[in-house]
C-alpha cells in the first residue's frame, strides 16, 4: 500500500507539472477554460506517454529514463516557483486555488473513493491478460525499449498499445524493488474525484448531459474494480472516451465557441487510439475545431494542432513497425514496409480472427461465421444478464439518438453533431469489430445519456415546464440510484478480497503472479514457455505461449536487442 500511494505521488506530481508546463505554453491565452487540474493531468499524461515512446526507440524506459524527467521537471518547477513568488508574489500552484473551496460532502466523498481505490489497487494482478502477454510487455519495455520483431516471438505483443511504455515509465522497479501495476488504480482514482469534485445534479435549473456522463463515468470505474491492480489496456481507453464526452460537452454547454479548446481534446482522441485502436472513431471530432479555425481564419491553429497530433501519432507509429513491420497492428492492409523482421501476414488473420471469435463468443474456429444472423444472436446470449439489459436499452435509444442528431444540424449546432456523430461510429466500429463488453461498454452508456439528453430536449422543445421538471427530476434520481447502488458495491466487494490479504500488502503493492514455466533453446539463447495453458507472468522472461510461432522462430543477431525473425 505504501508503494502504491509512493508511485501515485509521482505519477500526479509529473503529470500535473509537465501538463501544466505544455498547457500555460500553448493555451495561455485561454487559461479561463484550459487551466484546470484535470486539463493539466491528462495533458500531462499524453505528455508523459509521448516521451516514454520516444525514449524506448533509443533506450530502455527505466531509471535513466525517470532520472532525465525528474530532472526536467524540478528545473520546470523552481522556475515557475521564481515566477509566481518573485514575480506575481504568490506560491499557488494552480490559477483559482485560492479562493477554491469544496462542500463537506465533496470532501468526504473524496476520502471515501481515494481509501476504497487505494485497497483496490494494493491487490494482485488478476486479469487473465495480465499474465498472458501484459507484464510480458512491460518488461520488454522496461529491459530494452523496444526490440525489432516482437511480435515474431508473441503475437499479443505486437499490439503495441502506448499504454505499456507509459506503465514501464511509472512502474519504478529500479528503486521500488518489483515492477508496480498501479497505474490503472490511479486514473481510476483521478476519474472518481473529478467526478466528486465536479458533478452538479441537484440545484439547478436544466440538467447537463456532461454531469450524466460523468455518472456514467463513475459507474465505470466500479465496474472494473478486480482490473485496477492488472495492467490492462481497457481502463485508460474507455476513460478517456469518457472524458472527452465530459469536457467536450461541458465546452458546449458553456458556450464555448473557440477552436483551441477543442482542437485539444482532439489531441486527447488521437492519442486515445494509441492506446487502443477501438477508441480510434473518436477523432471524427477533429472537423469540428477544423470548421471554427476556418471560421476563425486561424490557419496556424490549424497547422499547430496537426503537427501536435503527428507529435502523438508518430512513436506509436514507429514503434508498430518495428515491433510487428506493420504500420497498424493487426490491419495487413496497411503494408507499407518490409523489414526482415515483418511478421507472417497468416499470423495476423488468425489473430484478426481471433479477437473477432472472442469478443462474439466464439469457442473455436469450425463455429465461426461472420454473418450477422450467425454470430448476433451467439454474441448477445454470450453476455451476462446486467450486459444483456444495457445491450437492449442501447439499441433502443439509437433511434433517439439519430433524431438527436438529426435536430442539431437543423439547428447548425455542429458541436453536439459531431459529439453525437463519434459516439454512434464509435458504437459502430465497436460492434462490427470486437464487439466484448469489457472493450465498449462505455460506448452504449454514452448513447443512453445521449438519448436521455433528447428526451430533455423535446421536453423543452414543446414549452411544457411541469413535463421538463418531472423529467429531470426523474433523471437525477435515476442517476443518484444507479451510482449509489454501484459505489456501494464497491465497497462491499472489497470485503470478498480483504481478508485475503496478507499483513505485507499493506507494506509493499502484491507482485505479478508466476506460472510453472520450462525454457526452449532458440539459436544460442532460451525462451520460456508455460507448461500448462498459456499464461506465463513476469519474472519468466522472455517467453512465449505460442508453440507455432516458436517452431519457427529465429534470432536476428546474437542476442535479444537485435530482435526476432521467423523462418
Amino acid at each position: 500500500m505504501v508503494t502504491v500511494l509512493f508511485s501515485w505521488v509521482i505519477i500526479c506530481g509529473a503529470a500535473l507539472l509537465f501538463g501544466k508546463a505544455v498547457t500555460d505554453s500553448v493555451y495561455g491565452r485561454h487559461l479561463e477554460t484550459m487551466g484546470r487540474p484535470d486539463v493539466y493531468l491528462v495533458t500531462g499524461i499524453v505528455f508523459l506517454n509521448a516521451y516514454a515512446q520516444l525514449f524506448s526507440l533509443f533506450y530502455k524506459v527505466a531509471g535513466i529514463a525517470c532520472t532525465v524527467l525528474g530532472a526536467a521537471g524540478i528545473a520546470i518547477f523552481v522556475l515557475y516557483l521564481y515566477q509566481r513568488f518573485y514575480r506575481k508574489k504568490t506560491i499557488c500552484l494552480m490559477p483559482g486555488c485560492e479562493s477554491f473551496q469544496m462542500a463537506p460532502w465533496r470532501i468526504a466523498a473524496v476520502v471515501l473513493v481515494f481509501a476504497l481505490t487505494l485497497l483496490w489497487t494494493t491487490q494482485s494482478p488478476g486479469q487473465y491478460d495480465t499474465g498472458l502477454y501484459h507484464a510480458q510487455a512491460i518488461r520488454w519495455v522496461e529491459d530494452y525499449g523496444v526490440v525489432p520483431g516482437l511480435g515474431n516471438l508473441h503475437m499479443r505483443l505486437a499490439y503495441n498499445s502506448a499504454f505499456m511504455p507509459l506503465q514501464a515509465l511509472f512502474s519504478l522497479g529500479w528503486i521500488a524493488g518489483q515492477s508496480l501495476h498501479s497505474l490503472n488504480g490511479f486514473l481510476c482514482l483521478a476519474a472518481l474525484v473529478y467526478v466528486c469534485s465536479t458533478v452538479r445534479l441537484w440545484g439547478e435549473n436544466s440538467l447537463r448531459v456532461s454531469d450524466l456522463l460523468k455518472c456514467a463515468m463513475a459507474v465505470y470505474v466500479v465496474q472494473k474494480a478486480y482490473d485496477m491492480s492488472s495492467s490492462g489496456t481497457d481502463i485508460e481507453a474507455m476513460l478517456l472516451i469518457l472524458y472527452i464526452f465530459i469536457k467536450w460537452s461541458e465546452f458546449l454547454e458553456s458556450g464555448r465557441k473557440e477552436g483551441v479548446v477543442y482542437g485539444w481534446l482532439c489531441l486527447v482522441s488521437v492519442y486515445a487510439a494509441t492506446v487502443k485502436l477501438s477508441a480510434a472513431c473518436v477523432a471524427v471530432l477533429a472537423f469540428y475545431p477544423l470548421y471554427l479555425f476556418v471560421k476563425e481564419k486561424n490557419g496556424k491553429a490549424v497547422l499547430a494542432h496537426v503537427a501536435a497530433g503527428l507529435a502523438v501519432l508518430a512513436p506509436w507509429l514507429v514503434r508498430n513497425v518495428i515491433i510487428s513491420g506493420y504500420l497498424v497492428y493487426p490491419y495487413a492492409g496497411l503494408d507499407l514496409f518490409n523489414p526482415d523482421w515483418k511478421m507472417d501476414p497468416a499470423v495476423l488473420a488468425d489473430d484478426s480472427q481471433d479477437i473477432r471469435m472472442f469478443a462474439r463468443g466464439i469457442r473455436s474456429a469450425a463455429e465461426y461465421d461472420n454473418s450477422l444472423v450467425g454470430w448476433v444472436p451467439r454474441w448477445f446470449l454470450a453476455n451476462g444478464t446486467g450486459d444483456r439489459i444495457a445491450i437492449i436499452v442501447g439499441a433502443v435509444c439509437i433511434p433517439l439518438v439519430l433524431y438527436l442528431i438529426g435536430r442539431s444540424l437543423r439547428k447548425k449546432e455542429y458541436g453536439l453533431t459531431a459529439l453525437l456523430s463519434a459516439g454512434v461510429l464509435n458504437l459502430v466500429f465497436w460492434f462490427f469489430s470486437a464487439p466484448h463488453m469489457r472493450y465498449g461498454g462505455p460506448y452504449i452508456y454514452v448513447l443512453v445519456v445521449m438519448a436521455a439528453g433528447t428526451v430533455g430536449a423535446i421536453m423543452r422543445d414543446g414549452r411544457s415546464e411541469r413535463a421538463a421538471a418531472v423529467c429531470r427530476t426523474v433523471l437525477r434520481a435515476a442517476a443518484v440510484t444507479v451510482v449509489a447502488v454501484f459505489m456501494l458495491r464497491y465497497g462491499w466487494e472489497l470485503t470478498k478480497v480483504l481478508p485475503r490479504m496478507e499483513a505485507r500488502s499493506f507494506l509493499r503493492q502484491p507482485d505479478y503472479l508466476a506460472w510453472p514455466a520450462t525454457q526452449y533453446p532458440v539459436d544460442n539463447v532460451h525462451i520460456w514457455m508455460p507448461d500448462e495453458g498459456d499464461l506465463i507472468g513476469y519474472y519468466a522472461f522472455p517467453a512465449t505461449s505460442q508453440g507455432k510461432q516458436l517452431k519457427v522462430l529465429k534470432l536476428r543477431g546474437e542476442g535479444f536487442e537485435e530482435g526476432f525473425q521467423h523462418e
